[in-house]
């Protein structure tokens, strides 16, 4: 409206508009779509007007006595004169119409007046401000409230309150936000099962931020829907992820002396190695779905020791790779090199990554195959059961595994191999017609054709 509009050209300008929306559906079907659009967007700003307006009318009511004492009487004052905030929203505007007299919301205040930050976004800075004021060092409030105003400006309440992490990091007093993870850390729970008495039991568990991260850096690459022999996934994605968990404990406590024979889930952060030298500012989770999550300075230095971030040249003197018939299970230098030729799991299609897969032994290590490069592929723990039910033959060509998927195809492989070994010809009948697949689900031979038989040796 008009700046040099009286108090009374203002209310008789509203009352127009009010009825000027009065039956507006029954010509909202003239309109174009370009009008229908334009249209949305005036009603949107005068909305976000009606709110400012709210605000100031309660404050002047405040100062001259009109609506009692207290937040109670503003309360009282505003519902009896506005009806509709019976339904919600009027604690907002009583809030809003106190930060007036603090100079601190100056900025704000005008912000909403202008209508560039709507009512609902302005009472989370409020909230937000107030609940990080004590966590910040001195001299720090002016940055912070002007940074939650400029997000609140064009993003939403949700995207102001996710501020809060990163300005206690950036701005908070020495400790305050490693304190303040230690504290939430110390509340981690998981209950004892509960019975639904129908066979299933159920748990609550409880987590902060690192928990979290950590939990799904592991669940997440291995609760993707997984197809096997061209048939999808049924799994629910609870159950994915369910059986993902289950998956991650087994790993745990399934081996010898409760060592994991595969390597554990990393969780990657990133931070300067002067911050984690100095135990200052905070560490970015990033490379999973949790990215953007901070980590505590000194929660990234356990990380860094615990979860073995190490230099990978710091890897290299001394590790052997390919050890023969001495030792069954892979070794973590082996995997690594698997993660770097395999890529993740090599079975068709699937896209478990490479950290959650086993070291499958193309000849099996019952049947005289060697624990060593050579002999070895990756596979996700769902597709190493299934080529070992099935009895699928895969072998290593040019860098790349390639999976034969014919049942049985490794059985009859390995008797020509025995056979051929013991200076008897291996006798190859007819096969039926195949397809194979190199690790990227490439079809490099089309159903119907006679591929030279994989199994000779």
């Amino acid at each position: 409206m008009d700046g040099g509009m009286s108090f009374e050209q203002r209310s008789a300008a509203v009352e127009q508009a009010c009825r000027a929306l009065a039956g507006v559906d029954g010509d909202l079907w003239a309109a174009s779509g370009a009008e229908l659009g334009r249209f949305a967007s005036q009603l949107d700003e005068l909305g976000t007007r009606v709110d400012a307006a709210r605000v100031d009318l309660l404050r002047e009511a405040v100062d001259r006595a009109e609506a009692g004492s207290g937040r109670s009487g503003a309360h009282a004052w505003l519902l009896d004169h506005s009806p509709s905030l019976r339904a919600g929203g009027s604690a907002r505007v009583v809030r809003l119409a106190e930060t007036a007299h603090d100079e601190r919301y100056a900025a704000l205040v005008a912000a909403v007046r202008q209508a560039r930050v709507p009512l609902v976004t302005a009472a989370v800075v409020v909230e937000e401000f107030e609940r990080l004021g004590p966590r910040l060092a001195e001299g720090a409030e002016g940055p912070v409230l002007d940074g939650l105003i400029d997000v609140a400006s064009w993003g939403r309440p949700k995207d102001v309150r996710g501020l809060r992490d990163r300005l206690v990091a950036k701005y908070g007093a020495a400790g305050e936000f490693q304190g303040e993870h230690d504290r939430l850390c110390e509340r981690r729970s998981l209950s004892q099962a509960f019975s639904d008495g129908f066979g299933l039991f159920e748990y609550t568990m409880v987590v902060d931020a690192e928990a979290r991260a950590t939990i799904e850096a592991a669940v997440q690459g291995l609760s993707a829907p997984r197809p096997a022999d061209e048939e999808p996934d049924r799994r629910a994605s609870g159950q994915r992820r369910m059986d993902a968990l289950l998956e991650v404990v087994r790993r745990g406590v399934g081996s010898a002396d409760g060592v994991a024979t595969t390597p554990k889930a990393e969780l990657f952060v990133t931070v300067s190695l002067q911050d984690l030298v100095a135990r200052s500012n905070a560490a970015t989770v990033f490379g999973s779905g949790e990215a953007g999550t901070l980590i505590g300075p000194e929660t990234a230095r356990r990380i860094a020791c615990d979860a073995g971030i190490v230099p990978v040249v710091l890897g290299k003197d001394g590790q052997v790779l390919d050890l023969g018939r001495r030792f069954r299970l892979f070794t973590s230098a082996q995997l690594r090199a698997l993660w770097l030729r395999d890529g993740g799991c090599t079975f068709p299609n699937c896209t478990v990554p490479a950290s959650w897969c086993d070291g499958h032994h193309l000849r099996h290590w019952v049947d005289g195959g060697a624990t060593d490069l050579g002999n070895a592929a990756l596979l996700c723990g769902r597709h190493h059961t299934i080529v070992h039910r099935k009895g699928y033959y895969g072998e290593l060509i040019d860098g790349h595994v390639r999976w034969l998927l014919v049942p049985g195809s490794y059985d009859r492989w390995l008797a020509d191999r025995q056979a051929a070994s013991a200076g008897r010809a291996a006798v190859v009948g007819e096969r039926p017609a195949v397809r194979t697949y190199d690790v990227w689900g490439e079809l490099e031979i089309a159903s119907g054709s006679q591929p030279s038989p994989p199994w000779r040796p």
